[in-house]
């Protein structure tokens, strides 16, 4: 596993060993040629972070739940999610000039979570997140694209700042829309009323065409709920009480506590740890 991820460092460690290579002959040549060589050399070792990759890829590997005794197994003695993780970390690490991410998030446990969250940060290059982890969302982005009744809007901000600024367009496009149309109401019964009469029918064609030079307003959409359907019908309620659990003991080779407690009608509990710690094994 390490040889592979060692692969997004090539030019670094191929770099690390000229510089090796540099050192050797600067003991038997103080030559200026070979001088600016090296401080050459070193100067492209430090823009590629090479004093730093080797703590980035051992937090990486170490942050999506792999051991140390990992880093010496074959690629095919991982399962098919561990070695999607591999890869992952590979792009991550490889530093693309925009980093093309669908639903990160998914199957990372907290504390890879709050890694990438980390990560990507700091990330000195594009991002695109497509995402439905609206607090994921919230800590990385900076822009939001939303698209909704095949037109797409720019939002300058997080997820949050999206929400707010989506209610307030909302909210003013409405108010705007409803003023318009009072005005526009207005001006109809001003020509209707006056159209036939002589002396005031210059006047209503005026308000006429009062009404056609203006610029609408269209009334603004609803959230878009319609792609959303479920067919899930309650056949019969549960009662208050869900579930009772005394004395349940938890652990492998042996109890490491025990715990007892009641889940009541609308009541949640999450069982949280990293993943490969086996928070659920039935038996």
């Amino acid at each position: 596993m390490l040889e592979e991820i060692l692969k997004v460092y090539k030019e670094i460690i191929e770099i690390e060993k000229k510089l090796e290579n540099l050192v050797l002959e600067m003991q038997n040549n103080s030559s200026e040629e070979l001088a600016k060589e090296y401080s050459k050399t070193l100067d492209r070792y430090e823009l590629l972070d090479g004093y730093t990759y080797k703590k980035e890829y051992e937090t990486a590997i170490s942050k999506f739940g792999f051991t140390n005794e990992d880093k010496n197994k074959k690629i095919s003695e991982f399962s098919g999610g561990q070695r999607t993780k591999i890869a992952f970390i590979k792009l991550l690490l490889s530093k693309p000039d925009l980093l093309l991410l669908d639903e990160p998030t998914n199957h990372l446990d907290i504390e890879a979570i709050e890694w990438l969250e980390s990560y990507l940060k700091d990330y000195p290059k594009a991002v695109v997140i497509v995402s439905h982890d609206r607090m994921f969302l919230n800590r990385i982005v900076n822009k939001i694209y939303e698209i909704e009744y095949g037109a797409i809007t720019e939002y300058s901000g997080n997820y949050e700042f999206f929400e707010k600024q989506k209610r307030v367009n909302y909210e003013k496009q409405l108010k705007d829309f409803e003023f318009q149309q009072k005005e526009i109401k207005r001006l109809q019964q001003i020509a209707d009323r006056f159209r036939y009469k002589p002396t005031k029918a210059k006047m209503a064609l005026s308000k006429l065409k009062q009404i056609e030079r203006m610029v609408k307003v269209e009334e603004p959409n609803k959230y878009d709920l319609k792609t959303f359907k479920t067919n899930f019908e309650i056949k019969e309620e549960s009662g208050n009480n869900v579930l009772s659990v005394e004395d349940l003991s938890i652990g492998y080779d042996k109890p490491l506590t025990t715990c007892s407690f009641k889940i009541y009608k609308g009541q949640k509990l999450g069982i949280i740890g990293s993943n490969g710690t086996r928070k659920v094994n039935f038996t």
